[in-house]
C-alpha cells in the first residue's frame, strides 16, 4: 500500500482516512554535521524512520519539513536556522490541516534534537492536541538511539555527528558518507549560552566517526523502529 501522503490522490487518501490511519510527520534540519556528513543528515535520518514505522503501523508519511531551528550551529557553512516562532506556527498548522482532514492519529519524529527546535514542535503539538481529540507522539529519534551510549562499544560522550551519527547515515545514505572522517568534542564551558558554537566545536561534531560502521548504523535503526512501534501501539 502507497505510504506517501503526497503521492496518494483526494479520492485515495479519503479511503485510507478512512482506515485510520497513523500520519508521520518527518522533521530535519539543515546544518553541518562534520566535513563527513551531509547538511540535510537530521532529514534523511528522520524520513527514513518514518517510512520503516509506517511499513509497520498503517502509515502515511508526509512530506518532510528540513529546516529547523539551529542557532549554535550558524558559524558554519550551510546552516540554515529558521526562528522558534516560525517553526512552531508551520509545525502547529500543518497539524491543524490535518486535524481538519479527520487525520485522528499523528506521530512527529525529528531528526534534529536542539532543545529550542524540539520545544517549538511540541508547543505545537501540545496547542493542537488540547483543541481536539488527535493523538500525537513528538520526539526526536535521537531520545531513543542515545540511550545506547555506553553500549555496544558507543561511547557514553557521543554526540552530533559522531559514531552513532555517522553509522546511521552508512546505513540509509552511504554515498553520502565522506572517508575522511573527524573526531571532535564541544568544550563549551558549563551553562554558557555560546554564540559562537565553533569556537567550541572545532570539527563541527562530538564523538569519533572513524568507529562508526554501517552495520552498527544498522542495528541502531533496528532499535529506534522497535522501540517507536511499541509507543505508537501503547497510544494508538
Amino acid at each position: 500500500m502507497t505510504q506517501m501522503f503526497d503521492e496518494l490522490s483526494f479520492e485515495t487518501l479519503g479511503a485510507r482516512v478512512a482506515d485510520d490511519p497513523v500520519v508521520f510527520l518527518p522533521i530535519g534540519a539543515t546544518e553541518e554535521h562534520g566535513r563527513h556528513l551531509p547538511l540535510g543528515s537530521d532529514t534523511f535520518q528522520a524520513v527514513d524512520m518514518c517510512n520503516a514505522l509506517a511499513q509497520r503501523v498503517n502509515g502515511l508519511v508526509l512530506p518532510p519539513l528540513a529546516y529547523g531551528v539551529s542557532t549554535s550551529l550558524r558559524d558554519f557553512p550551510g546552516t540554515i536556522s529558521i526562528s522558534h516562532q516560525a517553526l512552531n506556527t508551520i509545525v502547529r498548522e500543518i497539524l491543524s490541516e490535518l486535524v481538519r482532514n479527520e487525520i485522528r492519529k499523528i506521530v512527529v519524529v525529528s531528526g534534529h534534537g536542539a532543545q529550542v527546535h524540539m520545544s517549538a514542535i511540541k508547543s505545537a503539538c501540545e496547542e493542537i492536541s488540547d483543541a481536539s481529540d488527535v493523538r500525537i507522539i513528538a520526539l526526536c529519534d535521537y531520545d531513543v538511539a542515545y540511550r545506547l551510549r555506553g553500549k555496544q562499544g558507543i561511547p557514553a560522550a557521543d554526540g552530533h555527528g559522531g559514531m552513532i551519527e555517522t553509522s546511521r547515515m552508512l546505513a540509509v545514505r552511504p554515498l553520502l558518507v565522506s572517508d575522511d572522517r573527524p573526531s571532535g568534542q564541544d568544550t563549551t564551558p558549563d551553562f554558557f549560552i555560546a554564540r559562537h558554537r565553533k569556537r567550541y566545536m572545532t570539527e563541527g561534531i562530538i564523538g569519533d566517526s572513524t568507529k562508526a560502521t554501517a552495520a552498527l548504523g544498522q542495528q541502531i535503526n533496528l532499535y529506534i523502529v522497535e522501540e517507536l512501534v511499541k509507543a505508537i501501539r501503547a497510544v494508538m
